[in-house]
């Protein structure tokens, strides 16, 4: 059994329930705030330009008004951007590997990284020397 998804409004957080598409002009029936403004938005992020994170939308001034943005889709509750990237994430480490991988050397005497770098570093010194 799926997990109903669940909304509530940004200015009460009052729990709401939808049964047909929210309109531009529909409104809290707890607070009377805009439902269908850039703040109800699961595309509002106020630390992004223009404070919205969908690249194609207009500039809209007042992030609490209703607006007729065509992109505007109402945030679920418990959904953030970092399950977003986490998602993204994984799909790139699959595709591509979990990363560059640090280079490691055999330098004869090494005990460790640090002292292979140390060692690297002198011999290089010592080609470059006039």
């Amino acid at each position: 059994m799926a997990q109903e998804l669940r909304h509530q409004c940004y200015k009460c957080l009052e729990d709401l329930v939808f049964e047909v598409k929210i309109g531009r002009r529909d409104t809290c029936p707890n607070c009377g705030a805009n439902l269908h403004s850039c703040r109800n938005c699961r595309f509002w992020n106020p630390s992004v330009h223009n404070q919205c994170t969908e690249v194609k939308a207009e500039f809209i001034r007042d992030r609490e008004d209703g607006n007729f943005c065509g992109f505007f889709q109402f945030r679920v509750v418990g959904e953030d951007a970092s399950a977003e990237a986490n998602s993204a994430k994984s799909k790139l480490e699959a595709l591509f590997g979990a990363g560059p991988k640090k280079p490691t050397w055999d330098v004869p005497g090494a005990t460790s990284s640090q002292d292979a770098e140390a060692a690297s570093r002198a011999k290089l010194e010592a080609l470059f020397k006039k």
